[in-house]
């Protein structure tokens, strides 16, 4: 097995519902012992929590750290690029002919639109294949944002298949174009993880994240307490990234 495949495999059995249903299995089969019922408990709150608005939220209120870009920073920024990164793709769209990029990166290509036509920077859209075959995630990029939103796209970095990767491959790619500060887009969940590493490998960075999820001014309600799958989902993104976060602080020592 692929070491990419063996990562996504390992994130599967340690995430949620992955985790939650492995500890779950695993205190079935000791349900005759104390720890066993510990076991099936803990699993049943952890996933009730973490299918809570108000869980999540407060998972995504410490990773959703950068603020959004105001208009005067984004009319005076001294970028001269933008860097788009990969979000996932839509396998076998049959309403397209083909795959074309999920909803995750078109959040992330229309705030890059956005900011292109505000400031008139190139956007330079950032991963490869992880484990689907086809063509790389770049190029469906480029292909939305001149078909979609008319933004032209002069360069891609179509050989990533991580954030790690993203940063240094991106590098060789603005050093081959003689620029050296960018404007970064990705959810504003991801961003932390993203600009340590485009940092770590030499590239200045402003960052700019969309697709906020926690807000600063939240006021509980009894609503955030029922269970719904979009809260689990944001769950599992934070939690992605916080363990991301704690691999690559792990890689780069």
């Amino acid at each position: 097995m692929m070491e990419q495949e063996m990562v996504w495999v390992l994130k599967a059995l340690i995430l949620p519902p992955g985790g939650v249903v492995l500890l779950a299995l695993v205190g079935l089969s000791l349900s005759r012992r104390f720890v066993g019922k510990f076991f099936i408990v803990l699993a049943l709150a952890s996933l009730y929590f973490f299918s809570t608005s108000f869980v999540a939220g407060q998972l995504m209120a410490g990773l959703e750290t950068y603020p959004a870009l105001g208009e005067q920073e984004i009319q005076a920024t001294p970028a001269k690029a933008i860097v788009v990164l990969g979000g996932g793709r839509y396998e076998n769209a049959p309403e397209y002919g083909g795959d074309t990029v999920d909803g995750l990166e078109l959040e992330r290509l229309r705030y890059a639109a956005r900011l292109a036509r505000q400031t008139g920077l190139p956007v330079i859209p950032s991963g490869g294949n992880a484990l689907h075959e086809g063509p790389p995630e770049a190029l469906l990029a480029k292909q939305v944002l001149e078909q979609a939103f008319g933004v032209q796209v002069p360069a891609i970095e179509d050989k990533s298949r991580t954030t790690w990767e993203n940063a240094y491959l991106t590098k060789e790619l603005l050093d081959s174009l003689a620029i050296r500060k960018v404007l970064l887009v990705t959810h504003a969940w991801h961003m932390p993880r993203a600009v340590e590493v485009f940092r770590q490998a030499g590239i200045e960075v402003i960052p700019a994240p969309t697709a906020f999820y926690h807000t600063d001014d939240f006021e509980q309600e009894l609503w955030d307490w029922l269970p719904n799958a979009k809260a689990l989902l944001h769950s599992y993104f934070a939690l992605h990234e916080y363990l991301g976060r704690v691999w690559y602080q792990m890689r780069g020592a």
